[in-house]
Order: C-alpha cells, then structure tokens, then sequence
C-alpha cells in the first residue's frame, strides 16, 4: 500500500511541478513510471489501470511542438550522437522489410523509435544546468526505488531477485545494469551536496542500490560499477582541478564504499562473482556444459557474414542453430539469444548498424571529453565531476551490456541524452564551434 501511495504522489508531484517550473518533470514521472512499472507489483490493483507511459510522451510530444519555437537555443542537429541514434533507428526501420520475425521486430521498432523520439523531445526542453540535475536526480531517486523494492525481497529463486522488472528488462541482469550505474550517479551527488541531509539521502539511496545489486547477482553490472565506478574515483582523486581538501575525500569515500560493501555482500555474493574467470569460458566447450556466451558471439560473426544487413529482432535466435558448432551444449533448445548488445546490433541490422550504433556511443565519449576540457579550463569541479560522473555511468552500462541484449534499453539512451545536454551546457551554449561540423 506504500508504494501505490508513493506512486500516486509523485505523479501528482511531477504534474504539479511540471506546471510550476517546466515541463521537463514530465520526464521525471517518465523515470518514476519505468521503475515503478505498476503492472509487474503487487500494488498495482490499487491504482487506475491507464497507459501510463504512452501518455507522458504524448504530452511532452505535444509540448515540444507547441513550444518549438521558443526551444530553438537546443539545437538537434549539432549534437553528433543524435545523427547516429537518429540513422541507427532508421536502419531498424528498414530492417522491418526483411525481418525474420515480422511480428516481433515491429514490437522492437515501436519501442525504439519511443525512446529515440523521447530522447530527442526532452533534449529540447533542457536549457539549464537546474534541467540536467533535475533529471539525473530523477534517474537515481526512482533506480533508488527499485533498489528498495528488491530488498524487501531479497534472493526469490536461484539464489537471486528475479521479477518485478522494468518492461524492457524483467530479469536479474536487465535490472542489474539499469541500477548500476546510478550508484556511480549517486555517489557524484553524495560527493557534492554541502547539505548533510542530501548527502545522507543520497548515501542511504546507494546502499539500497547497492544492496539491490547483491540480491540480483548480475555479474556484468558488477564488473560496470567496479570499471565505472573505479574511474570516477580516479578521476576525482588525480585531476587538476578540484576543491580543498578533494583528495581527502576521495579516501574518505573509498573507504565508505569499502566498508558499504563489506556490509551488504555476502559469501552467496561472491561465490557467484568468483565466477567471472576466463577459465571457465576456456573449458565450457570441452566440458559441452552449456550456454557460453563466447561461442555464441563467434556464431554471430559467421552469422553477420550471410547476412551483412542483419535480419531484424531476434534473428540470431533464428538462425542460431545453423551456426553454433554442434559440439557447444546449449541446453534445452539451440535457438538462442547471443548475449551480447554488440552482436545484438550486428545480427539485428548488420554491419552498417553496427558502425552507426559505435559511432553513437563514440561522439558521447568524445562531447563529454570536449564538455570536460571547458569546465577545466575554467576550474569548475563540480560540474566537472558530473560530467566525469555521466561518462562514468555510461561507461558501466557499456560493460554490462556486452554481455546482454540491451541495444533498446531505456537506460542508455537516457544517458545519451546526458551526453547531449552536457555538450549543450557547456560548450555550445559559450562557443560557435561544435562537433558536428
């Protein structure tokens, strides 16, 4: 009854807000609804069953087009990563017209088309640096819902949460990697607030999350945070520009993250993680035990070689039995999933879609290096900690979906956008160069 009660507030929150102060809390109550995900919980029945998300984008779609012209400062079309998510939904469009499974990739294409759309309209609405926080906020506060939903819980079968997911990622590792990198996002505001009360919300956020990510045992999203994470700590501890004292409280935060983990693992935990040898992946075949990811993700570049265009959503699943070797056990069924969103790109819309889907997350990397060099140059550490933070928690998503299939999933568009709107913020709006030229 809580949660619904929560769930009800913050969607009066977010309309009232949106009323108040801008339209971009109506990209707030998107987040919300993504990790409340109603119609999976178990308080759903106390809530009006609506489609909820369908009509958030509806109105921040109509929104945009009213205001367009007064949102012309946001230019689209000088943000590089754009142009390449914008032709990589296109490729997926066309891949419709050969696709293996018709009915399926249409399911696909609706929902990547949503979230490019999403993507591109709220761009439009964020004009401050308030914006951006307002939103990143948004993303760690609901993951941080999650995070507590899933304690309550805890391990329901095989030793781990499964269920209750988001629409695009139900399972344990589709939920691992959406939450991952808000740790990182979390551990940036927890770093930055000078008010002790934020910093403790956002610190009692992480260790929900944190805890959250022990109880779904996705290895891939540990080994994200521990890359991402790992760097944003470097970072903030070696760069020039920095606060007083800053590199005391890098230690300090070490070391509470340290002990953070110490008391939220468990020996369950590690056993599992103790598993990410390259041993393990060495002798699967000789041992014909199972699922390896790795020879599934050489059948894919034979698969690629056949089709260079792809053959749209689930099409390695299709033609996974014609191309992993016969002496690779694969349990009950030899029809697939490739386990890898890279694969997942390449056997979806072949080789061009791959190219256009890297190009996307380069020209992120490469707007937030530009992004990082102005707000050095003009010793700005907070602000340069966020954005060392964003690329940070990109780039533990990154890592967790090499090993899953998550080229549609929400999270890392909306970090994408991040991307954007730092490039927007901090470089295009105070100089007449950009990238796109």
């Amino acid at each position: 009854m809580l949660s619904a009660l929560i769930f009800v507030s913050t969607f009066l929150y977010t309309i009232f807000m949106a009323f108040r102060q801008g339209s971009v809390y109506i990209f707030v109550l998107y987040q919300a609804y993504y990790f409340f995900n109603p119609p999976t919980k178990w308080w759903s029945a106390y809530i009006p069953d609506l489609r909820y998300s369908f009509y958030i984008v509806l109105s921040l779609l109509l929104i945009t087009l009213l205001k367009w012209s007064s949102l012309s400062e946001n230019k689209i079309s000088k943000i590089p990563q754009f142009r390449f998510m914008v032709f990589t939904a296109f490729l997926y469009f066309c891949a419709q017209f050969y696709a293996v499974f018709p009915d399926t990739h249409m399911i696909a294409l609706d929902a990547l088309i949503t979230v490019t759309i999403l993507v591109l309209v709220v761009f439009k609405q964020v004009n401050t640096t308030k914006h951006l926080d307002i939103i990143m906020k948004g993303y760690v506060i609901f993951s941080g819902y999650m995070g507590y939903y899933i304690s309550q819980f805890g391990r329901v079968k095989n030793g781990r949460f499964e269920g209750a997911g988001m629409v695009d990622a139900p399972d344990a590792n589709g939920i691992g990697a959406a939450i991952a990198p808000a740790i990182i996002i979390a551990l940036y505001y927890f770093w930055s607030r000078p008010n002790i009360l934020s910093r403790a919300l956002y610190g009692v956020v992480g260790i929900y999350l944190g805890n959250a990510l022990v109880q779904l045992g996705s290895r891939g999203a540990f080994l994200g945070l521990v890359i991402g994470g790992g760097i944003f700590l470097v970072f903030l501890f070696f760069t020039k520009a920095r606060k007083k004292h800053q590199r005391k409280g890098v230690i300090a935060l070490v070391v509470a993250a340290i002990l953070g983990l110490i008391i939220v693992t468990d020996s369950a935990f590690w056993s599992r993680m103790s598993t990410i040898k390259t041993q393990d992946i060495e002798s699967a075949q000789q041992k014909e035990s199972g699922s390896t990811r790795v020879y599934f993700w050489l059948a894919a570049i034979d698969m690629a070689k056949d089709h260079p265009f792809g053959g749209g959503a689930s099409a390695f699943i299709y033609y996974a039995n014609q191309y992993i070797p016969s002496n690779v056990d694969t349990g009950k069924s030899r029809n697939r999933a490739v386990h890898s969103t890279w694969f997942e790109v390449l056997t979806e819309i072949g080789y061009l879609g791959l190219m256009s889907f890297v190009g996307m997350l380069y020209y992120s990397f490469i707007t937030l290096k530009r992004s990082a060099r102005c707000l050095s140059a003009s010793n700005r550490p907070d602000e340069l900690a966020r954005v060392i933070a964003i690329g940070a928690g990109l780039l533990c998503f990154i890592v967790s979906m090499t090993f899953l299939n998550r080229f549609r999933a929400e999270i890392l568009y909306w970090f994408v956008l991040f991307t954007a709107v730092v490039y927007n913020l901090y470089v295009l709006k105070n100089s007449n160069e950009d990238l796109s030229k």
